[in-house]
């Protein structure tokens, strides 16, 4: 692996950064390198193509300037192929398959879901479907509608589990081949625990372990899957057994060797929580670290697992963690990254 990798930083525009900032990222020193800018409205989550050459974008605005824009990467900077309609306000997550040439956006405003096909040369093409999701929650402030939080594939891409934080819904989609484009067709709900507000979830590479990331409980929720049937069997704390405040949960993935799992919270917590991974898939916290910052939206982790870096929102910066491999013990190295509003960090 190179020793320097490309990094990609979303942000929120209001605070006055330009948009997407390109870095490099030293996987001997921990050091980010900023190389360029691209101007861009709130693109606050990142995608990349599975050849690394090209980067999608949500614009997440509530009017009709949100969507999805597309850019060319070139090993040095941005350039701007195209943008599309999301088709809902306040998109806030996109996620491109490797095996087809689609793209799913997430409208949390709107309660909807689209899949947009990609053209060769990385550029969007036509959206194909505008899924609307209906429903709602017991928190009537925060759940009194749909909101469509994110949409993710499996390992093996044949299927995309979308997450509604205001139905407290998982819904299965089905990758199927139609003429010549790729669509969702629903295949199962599952539902998830009364007011907890599902926002991200990981899988583990059999996709027999489901954890799914609860913003407003601040838990973990932990499926198994019999069979065809995926069944509760745990929920975990992301927070200190004292923990008293507000719950912002936001971000939740496994190391590369699948035998560690981290989640973020925001709210009064401005943590990441580290788990051990059993041979069974359960969870069991080991550590909670602050962020050092505020409202930790996003984090993501190396590609060679040795570091974690996480997205300080509200604080305007990037915390960097060196990560034993062997442990998953996550270490200050004080090389923060200042940025105003970071929302997403993405390597490949």
């Amino acid at each position: 692996m190179a020793q320097e990798i490309p990094m990609f930083v979303g942000t929120y525009t209001n605070k006055g950064s330009q948009g997407i900032y390109f870095y490099r990222f030293d996987l001997r020193s921990g050091e980010a390198t900023l190389y360029s800018n691209t101007a861009s409205e709130d693109p606050s989550f990142l995608a990349r193509s599975a050849d690394g050459k090209t980067l999608y974008a949500v614009n997440e605005k509530g009017d009709s300037t949100a969507g999805i824009s597309a850019y060319r990467f070139n090993d040095d900077a941005l350039s701007f192929l195209n943008a599309l309609p999301a088709g809902g306000s306040y998109p806030c997550h996109v996620a491109v398959a490797k095996r087809y040439p689609i793209a799913v956006v997430s409208n949390y405003g709107g309660g909807s879901l689209a899949v947009f096909s990609v053209e060769e040369n990385g550029a969007l093409g036509e959206r194909v479907q505008l899924i609307q999701q209906n429903g709602s929650g017991p928190d009537s402030t925060r759940q009194e509608s749909s909101h469509v939080h994110s949409a993710f594939f499996t390992p093996d891409e044949k299927f995309v589990y979308v997450q509604n934080l205001g139905t407290d819904k998982v819904t299965i989609y089905r990758v199927e081949k139609t003429d010549n484009s790729f669509s969702l067709v629903e295949d199962d709900v599952i539902s998830t625990p009364a007011g907890g507000g599902p926002r991200h979830v990981t899988f583990d590479n059999k996709t027999k372990n489901l954890y799914v990331l609860l913003e407003m409980g601040g838990m973990i929720a932990h499926y198994k899957k019999d069979k065809k049937t995926w069944t509760l069997v745990d929920t975990v704390s992301i927070n200190e057994e004292d923990f008293e405040g507000e719950n912002g949960s936001a971000e939740i993935k496994l190391s590369p060797d699948g035998n560690f799992l981290y989640a973020s919270n925001r709210g009064d917590a401005n943590s990441i929580a580290q788990f051990s991974v059993d041979k069974e898939g359960a969870l069991h916290q080991q550590y909670v670290y602050s962020t050092g910052g505020q409202g930790p939206r996003n984090f993501n982790i190396t590609p060679d697992g040795r570091y974690i870096l996480v997205a300080n929102q509200n604080s305007d910066n990037i915390v960097v963690f060196q990560r034993d491999i062997e442990t998953g013990v996550l270490t200050d190295i004080e090389k923060n990254i200042e940025i105003a509003s970071p929302a997403c960090i993405v390597f490949k």
